[in-house]
């Protein structure tokens, strides 16, 4: 095939139409997959196409075979880099203030997204959750405590626990869970 193509282009670059006209055919199912690959727009099929045998042509009139690359992959990577750049220039973007219900005209797609700052009602809260938190966690012993902030605060596992404080694993576990117990009563 290679061989076949060889011809084919050094015919095309002499100016032989029907030359030109046999590469483009046989050179369009590389065209196709870039399309699908690239830049793969339904509506502008055959524009895409039209597009692909003008950058074929072009790369015919430009290719040097003393640079050491094949045809196949001059056009291939002209292919490619036209239809994405293509892609690049055509992306669809969204307002922020476009409607997005159909019911209630209201609703924009902004209104959908969280705030990532609390509101000053929701800080007033959390400050009184961790307050009261802290209040519940002074009644605990102080074994329990410890075990409690080292799990939860700290995140180090019960085994590692236990042989931090020189207990037995179950006794940690005992430790854990009747303090959980103490805290669910008191918040």
């Amino acid at each position: 095939m290679y061989n076949e193509i060889n011809k084919l282009l050094d015919a095309a670059q002499n100016g032989d139409i029907a030359a030109k006209e046999i590469l483009l055919f046989k050179l369009k199912p590389i065209v196709l997959s870039s399309i699908t690959r690239y830049f793969n727009k339904v509506d502008l099929y055959e524009d895409l196409i039209q597009e692909g045998y003008e950058i074929i042509l072009r790369a015919l009139k430009d290719y040097d075979k003393d640079k050491g690359v094949h045809l196949l992959g001059y056009v291939k990577a002209m292919l490619k880099f036209h239809y994405l750049n293509n892609s690049r220039k055509n992306k669809e973007y969204i307002s922020l203030n476009q409607m997005i219900s159909s019911r209630d005209d209201s609703l924009e797609l902004i209104d959908c997204i969280a705030d990532e700052n609390l509101l000053q009602d929701e800080m007033v809260i959390k400050n009184e959750e961790i307050l009261e938190l802290a209040r519940a966690l002074d009644k605990l012993t102080e074994r329990q405590r410890d075990v409690i902030t080292m799990y939860y605060i700290q995140n180090i596992s019960l085994k590692e626990i236990s042989k931090k404080l020189n207990i037995s694993y179950r006794t940690a576990v005992n430790i854990k869970t009747s303090a959980i117990k103490k805290l669910r009563k008191l918040l």
